[in-house]
């Protein structure tokens, strides 16, 4: 009997939460349970977290520096848990992000050199953008020929130790004739 019940009380914070008639993507994100929810495939927060207002705000956590006077769940846990969203690499969530080009603007914006760097969010940046090279390579390879720039922010932030294993990466498509070498 314990264990017929355990899988429902394991989600049952996260479900409470979407039972709510206005949750937040904070309330989703402080809860414990939300990254193994999302792994687990659970179907009402996945197409809450597909939506682009709420993908666009996970990348916002990811690349934005939180104002200096904020709580430590919006500098370190909404950051953090925003990428292992990210990272569980659920389709419906990286297609939202690959196919809208703010989007994937915003997440790059990370490089950019009149914004700061932190190494925790140089990080989780790293960890998504790895993500998309490996789930998501098409998208990502037609955005970084539109956007040359990019090549050349990474080189620019090759100092960052999550920044530099980036350009290691070689990304080859063979079957669709694109191919690109993403080496300093």
């Amino acid at each position: 009997m314990f264990w017929k019940l355990a899988p429902r009380s394991a989600s049952s914070h996260v479900e409470s939460v979407l039972d709510k008639e206005n949750f937040t993507l904070e309330e989703l994100l402080d809860e414990v349970e939300t990254i193994q929810e999302c792994k687990a495939l659970n179907s009402r927060l996945i197409n809450f977290l597909r939506d682009r207002a709420q993908v666009e705000q996970l990348v916002r956590y990811i690349v934005e520096e939180p104002p200096e006077d904020t709580n430590s769940k919006r500098t370190f846990k909404f950051p953090f848990v925003a990428c292992e969203l990210f990272t569980c690499e659920i389709d419906d969530i990286l297609k939202t992000l690959v196919e809208e080009e703010e989007l994937m603007h915003l997440l790059f914006s990370f490089l950019e050199p009149n914004r700061p760097h932190s190494a925790l969010l140089a990080g989780y940046f790293s960890k998504v953008a790895v993500c998309l090279m490996i789930r998501k390579t098409i998208p990502l390879l037609n955005y970084v020929k539109a956007h040359q720039d990019v090549l050349q922010q990474l080189v620019d932030l090759i100092g960052i130790t999550s920044i530099m294993e980036l350009p290691c990466y070689q990304v080859l498509v063979h079957k669709g004739e694109i191919g690109i070498m993403l080496h300093g």
